[in-house]
């Protein structure tokens, strides 16, 4: 009994080894045959997209056209590889290949197919022709696009919004304000389109749509609203209705909707804008004070200098970053105001952000030569500056200054600017100065500020320079 136990026991495993012999080699002839079957399937595909792009290539830049392309566009225009060339090359070509590009896909028949498509049954081969309606541009695709803005796929309606926004022509302005409202509408949330979708589509119609926008600005839902400023913001149009209503919008009760309006007469370049806007710097969203501060800066108005230079306390550091850059903007006029909030703000953060536009220009310069001229107000009033700029932070250009200005009077001055600094960089900079300075005023001065601030040079201290 034993003996034959064993036997079994022996055969069983022997089945096994071969059952698991015979399930690799198949497993690894598959292996190999998917790897050489999708070799091919990629070589093959190379081909056609070599011989397409050469097609491709003829077409832009011979006016004349082969029948025999013509029949094998008819062919390929199922073919995936085929319409991602012709979508690049759509995207790519000017006007001129454009359209003979165009025109071929007409000869072709493709076209009428893609028309025919739009009555599919199926969702996604009416998502397919509205797609490449759009992409060809065709005035006869204009209505099946417009039929399918109201189509039964949501789907279908996204994408045939987005084409009919790439296309111009009269009877499209109506389907894409009708959409807008749609989206507005809360109650129909199953049949309309993504208010997003309906505004990249208005925004790609430009300043045609500005006008019939306006009384959805006031009175429309808040997502309206929001939508129609938004588009003012990307089209901006000078006209005085526009302007108007986004003066009114300015003070909507949605932030939303009054950032997107700060940032569109910022783009209109409305000088009588600047009052409303610098008042907007005190809005209480923190956003709009940003766009209200951006917007300024592009006007670049003198009389935005005092709000913008209150703003810089703003409880929000990208309100003060882009009221700084505002600033900036406006250039020589600024400086005296920005000088003025350095010396006489407690807010250390405005500060730091005064000092660090403040490094972007030449000003920092322009008061270290000052300093030639220490006993003359200007020269005074240089070093009180600059030492506020070493105290945050800015001690870069001052370091650079002390090392290679060619006026000892001006490195003593520098040395007296920066010795109540004791950061590494400041000291490391003096040990330099006191044993590689050639006036020797210079020298006792780094010395002196040294012994000052109790640092003795030691290699300890500055990181093995000799003392």
């Amino acid at each position: 009994m034993g003996g034959g136990t064993a036997v079994a026991w022996y055969q069983a495993v022997g089945w096994s080894a071969l059952a698991a012999v015979v399930v690799a080699a198949g497993s690894a002839g598959l292996s190999m045959a998917r790897r050489r079957s999708s070799r091919r399937v990629q070589e093959a595909r190379d081909r056609r997209r070599e011989r397409y792009r050469a097609v491709f290539e003829h077409v832009q830049t011979d006016g004349t056209v082969d029948p025999q392309v013509v029949s094998e566009w008819s062919r390929a225009f199922s073919d995936g590889v085929f319409l991602d060339l012709l979508a690049d090359a759509l995207e790519r070509a000017d006007a001129e290949a454009r359209s003979r590009l165009i025109a071929l896909c007409e000869r072709s028949g493709c076209l009428g197919r893609l028309r025919r498509a739009v009555w599919s049954v199926w969702w996604w081969r009416r998502a397919y022709a509205a797609r490449w309606l759009g992409r060809l541009g065709s005035r006869e695709g204009i209505a099946d696009l417009i039929r399918l803005s109201d189509d039964v796929s949501f789907r279908v309606r996204c994408v045939a919004i987005g084409a009919l926004g790439s296309l111009r022509d009269p009877r499209i302005e109506p389907v894409l304000l009708k959409a807008l409202d749609t989206a507005g509408d809360e109650t129909l949330s199953r049949r309309r389109v993504p208010i997003e979708v309906v505004t990249a589509a208005l925004i790609a119609q430009g300043a045609a749509v500005v006008l019939p926008l306006l009384p959805r600005l006031i009175e429309g839902p808040i997502a309206v609203r929001e939508a129609v400023a938004n588009i003012l913001s990307w089209v901006p149009d000078a006209h005085p209705p526009v302007r108007a209503a986004l003066l009114g919008a300015l003070r909507d009760g949605d932030a939303e909707v009054r950032a997107r309006a700060a940032q569109a007469l910022g783009k209109v370049g409305d000088v009588g804008a600047v009052v409303p806007l610098a008042g907007a710097l005190s809005d209480t969203a923190w956003f709009v004070r940003l766009h209200a501060a951006r917007a300024l800066g592009i006007l670049r108005h003198a009389s935005a200098i005092r709000s913008l230079v209150a703003a810089l306390t703003d409880e929000s550091w990208q309100v003060r970053a882009t009221t700084a850059e505002a600033l900036r903007r406006l250039g020589a006029q600024a400086v005296p105001a920005l000088t003025d909030c350095l010396l006489t703000s407690g807010d250390r953060y405005a500060k730091e952000q005064i000092v660090e536009e403040l490094q972007r220009t030449t000003f920092i310069q322009e008061q270290i030569h000052l300093l030639d001229e220490a006993q003359t107000e200007a020269g005074f009033a240089a070093r009180r500056l600059l030492r506020e700029v070493a105290r945050h932070g800015a001690t870069r250009i001052l370091l650079d200054a002390l090392r290679r200005h060619p006026k000892a009077t001006v490195r003593r001055r520098l040395v007296d600017v920066l010795g109540r600094e004791q950061s590494p960089r400041v000291i490391a900079a003096f040990h330099d100065v006191m044993t590689a300075d050639q006036d020797a005023g210079v020298r006792e001065a780094a010395s002196g500020a040294l012994t000052a601030a109790s640092w003795r040079p030691t290699r300890d201290v500055v990181g093995g320079r000799a003392a």
